[in-house]
């Protein structure tokens, strides 16, 4: 999935579905972002200079795009921040250390949740640039039958899926505001 769609889903569902706040909602987003940092950042350093130079042209080198994601300096980072391994040992340490009566809000259990997600969810849309789910311990990877961009791999309808559950919610969220707004408008006294 693109990084703004973890993010928008794992926002949606922490401040809106289970109704956790504001604070939670921007944690599991900030989690769901989490493991592709490392792609921005690569993205940056090898394609900033020659972008200067050629435009997008950069980008259509299969050397490069395996420098960003897998083989160059940001690649191992990605690589671990895209396995459950990590994050499921924060989640375990989370609950054993009982750091719940200490996260009070939620945030970093939200924040590990979002990060969870993401892995789950690339794991699940990634044919042909999958990431070993259980990285370091194996390198083991699994081929999805569906992309989240691969149009030979169902990509054009995944994404029509996806984006228009983040339409949908938007607009049910537009929806339940202005109705908000209409009953205590509704039932607010005369200034007049």
């Amino acid at each position: 999935m693109e990084t703004y769609s973890h993010s928008f889903f794992t926002w949606a569902l922490g401040k809106h579905g289970v109704k956790a706040g504001r604070a939670v909602g921007i944690a599991g987003a900030v989690g769901a972002a989490l493991p592709d940092l490392p792609a921005f950042a690569g993205a940056a350093y090898y394609v900033g200079a020659d972008y200067l130079r050629d435009r997008w042209g950069a980008m259509h080198s299969e050397g490069i795009l395996d420098s960003i994601y897998f083989t160059g300096p940001f690649g191992a980072t990605g690589s671990a921040l895209h396995s459950a391994v990590p994050v499921m040992l924060l989640l375990i340490l989370y609950r054993v250390l009982g750091l719940g009566r200490r996260d009070t809000r939620r945030i970093l259990l939200w924040f590990l949740l979002g990060w969870f997600g993401h892995t789950i969810a690339d794991f699940l849309t990634h044919v042909d640039d999958t990431q070993p789910l259980f990285w370091p311990i194996s390198d083991w990877e699994w081929s999805s039958p569906v992309s989240y961009y691969n149009s030979t791999y169902y990509g054009r309808e995944f994404f029509l899926v996806s984006h228009g559950l983040m339409l949908l919610t938007i607009a049910g969220l537009l929806v339940k505001r202005i109705s908000a707004r209409r009953k205590s408008s509704d039932g607010a006294p005369d200034k007049g």
